[in-house]
């Protein structure tokens, strides 16, 4: 009975094509309207500009303000983007936007419920950044925005 069981376990826990137990990889891009000069950014910029810190609260080769563009609710992509990127909670992301929203008239980042509706709205606002899963761009979508950063988890 014992070496039935521990052969049980190995095989749920070895079996390398068991589907349950393997994680599927989430790529994480970073992108911007295809008419953005930018090319490529950092982590940290990206960071500065999303949380549209310092300087780079304006594309300055667009003479715009950054509009950052969020997800609604739980998704892989929006915990990789905050653990990854932002470095912070998404409640004290919301805390960091509600006082620059209160101290300055910035408005917080734009919330939408899909990856198509992000890539949609970069695609129709050349001062847009947001973040989408790479697998959810398609080579159609590819013409209208830009990958600046890719993180992989």
């Amino acid at each position: 009975m014992k070496m039935f069981i521990a052969v049980l376990l190995g095989t749920l826990f070895i079996n390398p094509t068991e589907k349950a137990l393997v994680k599927p990889a989430t790529d994480l891009v970073i992108i911007v309207n295809k008419n953005n000069p930018v090319e490529k950014l950092s982590i940290p910029e990206v960071r500065l500009y999303w949380m549209r810190r310092g300087t780079q609260k304006t594309w300055a080769s667009l003479k715009t303000t950054v509009l950052p563009v969020d997800r609604k609710g739980a998704c892989a992509e929006k915990t990789i983007f905050y653990k990854t990127i932002i470095k912070l909670s998404e409640a004290e992301t919301e805390a960091y936007f509600a006082a620059k929203q209160y101290q300055s008239a910035e408005t917080p980042p734009v919330k939408l419920a899909s990856d198509n509706d992000i890539i949609q709205y970069v695609a129709e606002n050349k001062a847009a950044l947001g973040f989408v899963n790479l697998a959810s761009l398609s080579d159609a979508m590819k013409q209208s925005v830009k990958v600046v950063c890719t993180v992989s988890e």
